[in-house]
């Protein structure tokens, strides 16, 4: 696991004097945990956004606070609704020998040759974990080639992989991958059963029954 480490420096600037910082390409944070009170930070955003993309949105990160390190996990990242750029973020400083819960992303590997009846859903993005901060994944991957047939349906937290240090909090039978029957294999299935009932249903239509020769008019 590759060891992700992140600058910052103490902020003077706060509440709304913050946003002088952002055209400069620089994001307000907050450090707090670990016994000492909250300190008022800032970090470089382009920096930062690498180390999000590389997994620190769940992976310890190793902050420089001018020279003193924090071991940090982001514990929230705030953007802004439209344009998505960073806006603010919260530091949380770690004891290295106390386990920690953290949603990790899930991403799926593995060639999924599947019938064409079907499609898979993926109804998880995430697991819930815990683990020491240094046991902590960047990412879980769930291995779909399991899913080639309907016979094996879906994939759950219990099908997850053994990670050495981590224990899954989400519970076992929650589903993350599933395969479920098309559109377009609904609607025929549909109509094969209509058919079927209509053809059950049906009885030989009575018009009349004749009268026997040897019955007489009164």
């Amino acid at each position: 696991m590759s060891v992700l480490t992140l600058n910052a420096n103490l902020r003077s600037l706060t509440g709304r004097k913050v946003r002088r910082l952002r055209p400069e390409g620089i994001v307000p944070v907050v450090i707090y945990g670990g016994g000492d009170p909250p300190r008022n930070a800032q970090v470089e955003g382009a920096e930062f956004e690498r180390v999000l993309r590389e997994g620190g949105n769940s992976q310890l990160v190793q902050l420089d606070l001018e020279g003193e390190d924090y071991n940090v996990l982001v514990r929230e990242v705030q953007r802004h609704p439209v344009r998505h750029n960073l806006l603010h973020a919260d530091f949380y400083t770690v004891n290295m020998t106390e386990t920690q819960q953290v949603s990790v992303p899930l991403i799926t590997v593995g060639a999924r040759i599947i019938d064409a009846d079907f499609v898979m859903v993926q109804s998880m993005d995430s697991v819930e974990i815990e683990a020491l901060p240094a046991d902590i994944p960047a990412l879980i991957e769930v291995d779909v080639s399991r899913l080639e047939t309907p016979e094996s349906p879906s994939i759950t937290v219990a099908d997850l992989p053994t990670i050495p240090g981590v224990i899954y909090i989400s519970e076992a039978d929650e589903p993350i991958c599933s395969l479920i029957i098309s559109r377009a294999a609904i609607s025929e299935e549909e109509m094969e059963e209509e058919e079927e009932l209509l053809d059950a249903d049906v009885e030989p239509e009575v018009i009349g029954r004749g009268r026997d020769d040897d019955e007489e008019e009164e």
